[in-house]
């Protein structure tokens, strides 16, 4: 039993020497032998199990539980605390073993005098068990913070099961003024978007106001004498392989060319590509868990710029304070902050709703002539289109897993049933299930719901191997309700057929959006049905399906799909909104500013 990732098998432990350590009250100990292996189990991921290793799981977590729950064993604050953290490891763990759920020892601890340490580290988003959430804070505040950003975690493995989204749902809509950001981890903000594209609008905003109450109690303060033309822009993605910078570097080209000062925010230690700055500065965490606001707490910006808010925790402190006298988000990362101290953001009027686009932001939209995102053609040189085996149809599905929602793996499952042909879904989900081991909890739920033989799991691929066996697929198709950007301009620039499932929000129009600027409007689907109608005949119809390629081939994707020209009017917008800032302040109507082509 070796895992695919990390260093180490998992450390011994025996049940005797447990048990001993327990009947002798030695609770630190005991804590710091289960704290081993689960610690073990977050640092490296399995790919596989074996028998020797499903048997290993399923007596540690027996062992575990066990002890566990003993009304006796008193875990210190430190190890509490440590269990509570690691509440998703023990809930992939569980996952993985016979016991599935911790839903029996729960009901355990429910009524015990001393169980709110002990049911924050088991209650996770996969138990059919509820509790009320404000009795936590209630209890135990400071402990409630950390079990509540750790429930939101299993939003990457969680989601395809059922049940999960609606305790999710649940939990992302409950808001309470003891949130408290300097305990409570921020991965509900980027993880709320995945759920059902609504619940973020309400605790998005609970998370900004405790960011800024923790602001304010620590004394925060950031003094800006801005200088015209100065432009503070803040990521930790700006690397050539990250969506963000995919999107968004011909926008910040055109700023550099256009004459402003261009300063890099580096947020974290990610490498990052910083040709077109004038400065770079790194921004990072101490190792008290604050955020190190030297790099900018004396600036002379006029406008701060966030690309990609949501996928760092530093952007989201940042974001809610005021660095400049204008800020701007954009499509980095594409949903609203919902409240962050953010005055714009900038999006595409070629692919928002045409009725009321407002309604799906808390700031001012701005809408750029084009698609609000100016693709750069992929870092891959086709190999040319392999010709078909004799295996089944591979549909490739570059989804990063927290996509397969519940509610679309059943409409998965309904195309498979639907296929008469043999059909392999081929899912690239990158490194998104690389963590307390998310892997083999997602793809047992998956192969459960659609069938061993029906799927495939492809998992952190460098970009030029996950483009080659792109190309092995004979077509793609995007995820709901969250739908893919950069991946479908891959699959488009490999000429590979691609189905889109269109909604409410720029996530999910961008794909149809690019389908029907490469001539290929019946791809684009405004229902499951249609979805499933168009990809069934994709499958059973080939002449159709070589038709539709014929005009893929023909089709001009670098006047199109990878046209550059709409990122002039980045600069554009960028100079209206300093001039007019003011006046589009006090201005009570939120309709969107468009820029004129």
């Amino acid at each position: 039993m070796e895992p695919t990732t990390g260093r180490h098998a998992p450390p011994a432990f025996s049940p005797q020497v447990l048990m001993g350590l327990y009947l002798q009250r030695r609770h630190d100990e005991l804590s710091e032998n289960l704290l081993a292996v689960l610690r073990h189990f977050r640092d490296a991921t399995y790919h596989t199990l074996d028998r020797q290793g499903q048997y290993f799981v399923d007596e540690f977590v027996k062992h575990f539980l066990t002890l566990f729950t003993q009304d006796d064993y008193a875990p210190s604050r430190a190890h509490l605390t440590e269990f509570v953290r690691l509440n998703l490891t023990v809930s992939n763990l569980v996952a993985l073993s016979r016991f599935g759920t911790t839903d029996p020892f729960l009901e355990l601890l429910r009524d015990r005098p001393h169980g709110l340490g002990k049911i924050l580290a088991l209650y996770s988003a996969r138990n059919r068990a509820a509790f009320d959430r404000a009795t936590f804070f209630d209890a135990d505040p400071a402990l409630a913070n950390v079990w509540y950003g750790a429930f939101a975690e299993a939003y990457r493995s969680g989601l395809v099961r059922e049940g999960v989204a609606d305790n999710l749902r649940q939990h992302f809509t409950f808001d309470d003024d003891r949130f408290d950001a300097r305990d409570l981890p921020l991965d509900a903000y980027f993880a709320s978007t995945y759920v059902d594209g609504r619940c973020d609008r309400v605790v998005k905003p609970a998370l900004n106001r405790a960011v800024r109450r923790a602001a304010a109690a620590g004394g925060v303060r950031v003094r800006n004498n801005p200088r015209p033309r100065k432009i503070a822009v803040l990521s930790g993605n700006w690397s050539p392989e990250h969506s963000v910078y995919r999107i968004n570097y011909a926008y910040l080209k055109a700023l550099a060319l256009d004459g402003y000062h261009l300063t890099f925010f580096q947020l974290g230690r990610k490498r990052a590509d910083v040709d077109l700055f004038h400065e770079v500065r790194p921004v990072n965490f101490g190792p008290d868990g604050t955020l190190d606001l030297a790099p900018l707490r004396e600036n002379d910006f006029e406008v701060a710029y966030y690309p990609d808010v949501g996928l760092t925790h530093h952007s989201i402190v940042l974001a809610n304070l005021r660095i400049a006298p204008v800020q701007i988000a954009s499509l980095g990362h594409s949903v609203s902050t919902w409240g962050a101290d953010i005055d714009y953001f900038f999006s595409g009027a070629d692919v928002e709703p045409p009725n009321a686009p407002e309604q799906n932001y808390s700031e001012r939209l701005v809408l750029l002539p084009g698609a609000g995102a100016v693709h750069n053609r992929p870092d891959y040189t086709p190999t040319g289109r392999p010709k078909a085996g004799a295996g089944p149809l591979v549909v490739n599905c570059p989804w990063n897993a927290q996509k397969v929602n519940h509610r679309f793996a059943l409409t998965l499952r309904e195309l498979v049933r639907r296929s008469q042909k043999a059909v392999r879904l081929r899912l690239f989900v990158s490194a998104s299930l690389n963590r307390q081991n998310d892997y083999l909890p997602f793809v047992r739920d998956l192969e459960a719901l659609l069938g061993p033989r029906n799927v495939e799991v492809c998992r952190g691929l460098p970009y030029r191997d996950y483009m080659a066996l792109m190309e092995g697929g004979d077509f793609t198709i995007d995820s709901y309700h969250f739908g893919g950007c950069n991946t479908v301009a891959d699959s488009l620039y490999l000429r590979k057929l691609t189905v889109t499932y269109e909604g409410d929000a720029w996530y999910n129009r961008i794909g149809s959006q690019m389908v029907r600027s490469a001539g290929l409007p019946e791809l684009a689907a405004t229902s499951e049905e249609e979805y499933l109608d168009v990809i069934t005949r994709l499958i059973h119809d080939d002449a159709y399906r070589a038709s539709l390629q014929e005009r893929l081939d023909r089709a001009d994707l670098d006047g199109t799909v990878f046209d550059t020209a709409d990122a002039r009017y980045f600069p554009r917008a960028v100079a209206y909104l300093v001039e007019n800032h003011e006046r589009l302040r006090a201005d009570p109507d939120r309709t969107p500013i468009r820029i004129p082509r």
